[in-house]
């Protein structure tokens, strides 16, 4: 699932969506990766606790994009999980 892309969605800076994994059996709500095309992918784990963290590590890599709209596609990525994986 597609949170923004190139040209669309906010700045289009960025094209970020949740990771479709080949063996599904192994995703949870920890290990569902998002991605941030070109830059970098997080766990949502790694997000839920370190979301600041995060962040700072794309802003490093990628100056030039609005981290406070990443982080908001990150936040939804987060709710979309939260949903498939609920109570857990």
């Amino acid at each position: 699932m597609s949170y923004s892309r190139w040209g669309g969605r906010g700045s289009g800076h960025w094209y970020t969506y949740w990771v479709a994994r080949i063996d599904e059996e192994n995703e949870d709500r920890d290990a569902a990766m998002f991605c941030i095309c070109c830059v970098a992918s997080f766990s949502a784990k790694e997000l839920r606790d370190a979301m600041d963290l995060c962040m700072a590590q794309v802003h490093e890599i990628d100056p030039k994009g609005d981290v406070a709209e990443l982080r908001q596609y990150a936040m939804e990525f987060l709710e979309d999980i939260d949903n498939e994986y609920p109570g857990a």
